[in-house]
């Protein structure tokens, strides 16, 4: 099986741009990338798209990086059509680990879905080539769909972990909260990230 994760390594999370500086911002998804990485299985291979060279230290052998300038979905479903079974997994899932990406990958059906908040695809495991993928407004529904009119079987994913996806500032708090040890974890507490307790806990930065 081939895992694929995608990766935008150019200005990344914009809609934190009022918690970090574009620096911030890259090596802060370089580490949530290098995060997904490490909660991967071993003898799987990796590869890495994006449409940009990529500037990344990865230790891992069984990493590759392929620059393809498409559209997600252009990319991704070339490679599903290479591959009898490929894994889709977003590269802003800093909360993963291997408990979780090993059941994920135990599911028996064509195709298994992660969702993400807000209607969005956060893992995909794909084993028809026929499916082709549908990402950005409310991907979950619409991958559901096309499984149906494929006539595939499909089987939702249920995980904490797998759900959060680091998009905007309140998705913080959930990493600061879950993510101990992680590198996006500690690349926040090092630049000055810290949680108070309160009735309901918010974050915030300490000033330098």
């Amino acid at each position: 099986m081939k895992i694929v994760i995608p990766f935008k390594a150019k200005n990344p999370k914009s809609r934190l741009s009022n918690l970090m500086d574009e620096e911030e911002r890259v090596n802060f998804a370089k580490c949530m990338l290098l995060d997904v990485i490490d909660a991967m299985p071993k003898d799987m291979e990796i590869l890495i798209v994006t449409p940009e060279n990529l500037d990344l230290d990865i230790t891992n052998k069984n990493v590759d990086v392929l620059v393809d300038e498409r559209s997600l979905n252009d990319a991704i479903n070339s490679l599903i059509n290479e591959h009898k079974e490929i894994a889709v997994i977003m590269s802003d899932l800093p909360l993963l680990n291997k408990k979780v990406v090993e059941e994920f990958f135990n599911e028996n059906a064509d195709i298994i879905i992660a969702p993400g908040r807000k209607g969005g695809t956060n893992m995909l495991l794909i084993r028809n080539s026929e499916f082709k993928v549908s990402y950005h407004y409310g991907s979950f529904f619409k991958h559901i769909k096309i499984a149906n009119e494929l006539r595939l079987s499909y089987k939702i994913f249920d995980s904490f972990y797998s759900s959060v996806d680091v998009d905007e500032e309140s998705d913080l708090l959930e990493l600061l909260l879950h993510g101990e040890g992680k590198k996006s974890w500690r690349f926040l507490r090092d630049i000055g990230f810290r949680v108070e307790f309160r009735k309901d806990p918010i974050f915030y930065r300490v000033s330098e």
